[in-house]
């Protein structure tokens, strides 16, 4: 009796140990918070970040889980990068603007007219990651990978444009101050505000127009249960200029990885920016197309004239912008050049 109720006791260990194991062999050995900034259900948060978190995973092999966030779920839009340094969060998708001053050498992308659109941009940002040409800016954190979106639409609350003059006085939403130089040169009044703070301030007249993407501004979500779009009137198709984005990892996460998760995690991270741009670049023909044709909003493309206009109006921006990294002690033209060669040559690394 004594000897068949041990065996029961044993065997009930042995069951129980099992199952010990078995919840064991399937716990990750790292979990990566990744915080993103677009909303859980937008199309980049569904149909980009989310496949890249699931895929990290599947081919870590179970080793690695991937806690992934929408827009404000570890926390604000500008908060994101210093979480990342801190090592509160490992990963994050967000803007190099939010933080004015961290990124002089990347900003390069974000000068007017410099890419006419995300695919391009992409390709030669992350030439000139690899290149080694943004190292300071990095120096704190594992850079994944950087992109340049389609170039920003003039959306406003109501300002029509005849002439570029018309822009004049308006205070405009930038996403970055390298931007804001360009706004400002077109005699516009930029203010930086992130992407969760935009419906707030057209809401409450801060800002009488915002520079974003067209895709963007039409899933967003705005004030008082809006989506951005419906707090605009005018949407003026400038193709004027965009920030660069990043993917970052932090520092000490990234180097305890084993090397062949670490190759992996960045050539995801590669690819789905890469994705991304062309993602970017097919939604923001859809929604410019179906905003202009909605009679709720009036829709304005540029002439030729308007346009060389632009052109001429905004140069003095980059000779601004040079000048700032001088004093810097950075060689603006030397990026510059860098990136306008590449740009004309498509003599980059391949991205994907």
């Amino acid at each position: 009796m004594v000897f068949r109720m041990s065996a029961c006791l044993i065997a009930g260990c042995l069951t129980l140990g099992a199952v010990a194991l078995s919840h064991g062999a399937l716990a990750a050995d790292f979990t990566l918070r990744f915080a993103t900034i677009s909303a859980e259900d937008s199309g980049a948060y569904q149909e980009l970040y989310k496949p890249f978190a699931e895929a990290v995973e599947k081919d870590s092999g179970g080793r690695v889980e991937v806690a992934i966030k929408p827009l404000g779920g570890y926390g604000k839009p500008a908060e994101l990068f210093n979480m990342v340094e801190r090592g509160d969060i490992e990963l994050a998708f967000t803007v190099q603007g939010y933080n004015p001053g961290r990124f002089p050498q990347t900003s390069v992308m974000e000068l007017p007219l410099i890419s006419d659109n995300s695919v391009d941009g992409t390709r030669v940002i992350e030439t000139m990651l690899k290149e080694g040409r943004f190292d300071k800016d990095y120096a704190s954190v594992k850079p994944l990978a950087l992109t340049v979106l389609a170039p920003y639409g003039i959306f406003t609350t109501g300002r029509k444009l005849d002439q570029i003059k018309d822009l004049r006085g308006l205070r405009v939403r930038t996403p970055s101050p390298t931007v804001g130089l360009a706004l400002a040169r077109l005699g516009m009044i930029p203010l930086g505000v992130p992407a969760n703070m935009i419906g707030d301030t057209l809401a409450n007249n801060t800002v009488d127009a915002i520079t974003f993407g067209w895709d963007s501004v039409a899933h967003t979500p705005g004030a008082g249960g809006k989506v951005l779009v419906d707090q605009l009137k005018v949407l003026i198709d400038a193709n004027f200029a965009a920030p660069a984005m990043m993917i970052v990892m932090n520092k000490a996460a990234f180097a305890a990885l084993p090397a062949d998760l670490q190759t992996m995690i960045e050539k995801r991270a590669v690819a789905m920016l890469a994705q991304g741009a062309e993602w970017r670049e097919k939604n923001d023909a859809i929604a410019r197309d179906t905003l202009k044709n909605d009679p709720r909003f009036t829709y304005i493309a540029l002439t030729p004239a308007q346009k060389a206009d632009i052109e001429r109006l905004v140069q003095p921006a980059v000779a601004d912008w040079k000048l700032g990294m001088t004093r810097s002690g950075l060689d603006g033209a030397a990026l510059y050049d860098r990136a306008r060669e590449l740009m004309r040559s498509g003599n980059s690394v391949a991205v994907r």
